[in-house]
């Protein structure tokens, strides 16, 4: 009867020593699923760094052209505000000779 326990002993210990390297398999199994979701979700995040750089980048240039742009409008506003005083300034003075002019043949014709 000995023999037979013993036997049973045997075989529980060994179904038990073939349990625990089962479910050493699977743990591991599953920490390698775990590691390739974590290195799945770790390029993500670096994709999604270097995309949201990129986007800044291409905001900042932008923002870089519009402040050059609106620099360029202030200057060309100044200019055509200088012209147009100029402008006026030359009609001014070109009426005031035709009007001198005008007089000058009143007085001739006299």
């Amino acid at each position: 009867m000995e023999l037979n326990i013993e036997r049973i002993a045997m075989i529980a210990a060994l179904a038990a020593m073939g349990g625990a390297i089962g479910v050493k398999i699977i743990t591991m199994q599953l920490f390698r699923a775990m590691e390739n979701s974590i290195n799945a979700v770790y390029q993500a995040r670096t994709e999604a760094l270097r995309e949201l750089q990129r986007a800044q980048s291409k905001k900042n240039v932008g923002q870089r052209d519009l402040t050059k742009l609106e620099r360029k409008r202030q200057k060309i506003r100044s200019q055509i505000r200088k012209l147009r005083g100029e402008l006026n300034d030359y009609k001014k003075s070109e009426s005031d000779r035709q009007k001198q002019r005008d007089a000058m043949r009143g007085k001739i014709e006299e």
